[in-house]
């Protein structure tokens, strides 16, 4: 609803509030919101601003690579750019008609009972359908971690993303086994869109 609809729906309030005493505290409460949104407005619109420059200020490769948590994600990351030619782009760097992007915030997930939710990040994003999560056998392999992963992969594939979980052990000993791998899901993706 727009400030003037808003702002007539609580004088119509509180009108008949002069005749049923509840409609005209329902008209204040309106009436505070329309003046809330209205005084808060330019701070919301400096940080939509800010939000969209962020998001669409140029990266380059080096500085993506800096965002990567671990050897086994700056090796995957090394592998990606030199397969596909990747430099500068908006949010991303591209090449080669692919596009990535490192530690994307994806969702919330409770990790064990009685705890808080917690925000979890996937390592890559390709093409903004394709999550690339880089298991190192350490942080993934108990039987523990391996449910915290189906559990984060459920949240993703909720999402609307596909969840491509890769060996660290394969970057490390054949990156374009990595690379191949992240081909055959984004020919899948293409082909199924």
């Amino acid at each position: 609803m727009t400030y003037f609809q808003r702002g007539l729906l609580a004088a119509v309030f509180m009108l008949l509030g002069l005749v049923f005493w509840p409609l005209l505290a329902v008209g204040g409460l309106i009436a505070w919101t329309v003046y809330s949104d209205i005084r808060d407005e330019p701070e919301r619109k400096r940080q939509e601003a800010e939000i969209e420059a962020r998001l669409n200020k140029p990266i380059t490769v080096e500085d993506m690579r800096r965002s990567c948590e671990s050897p086994a994600e700056e090796a995957f990351f090394d592998a990606m750019v030199s397969a596909y030619g990747m430099t500068v782009g908006p949010g991303c760097i591209k090449g080669d008609g692919i596009q990535l992007r490192t530690q994307i915030g994806l969702g919330q997930l409770r990790i064990g009972r009685g705890s808080a939710w917690r925000q979890f990040r996937g390592d890559f994003l390709i093409d903004d359908k394709l999550v690339v999560e880089i298991d190192g056998a350490t942080w993934h392999g108990s039987p523990d971690a391996m449910a915290r992963d189906a559990a984060r992969d459920e949240v993703i594939h909720a999402e609307t993303y596909t969840v491509l979980r890769i060996p660290a052990s394969v970057v490390f000993a054949t990156p374009a086994e990595a690379v191949r791998r992240v081909e055959d899901v984004r020919r899948r993706l293409s082909v199924a869109a």
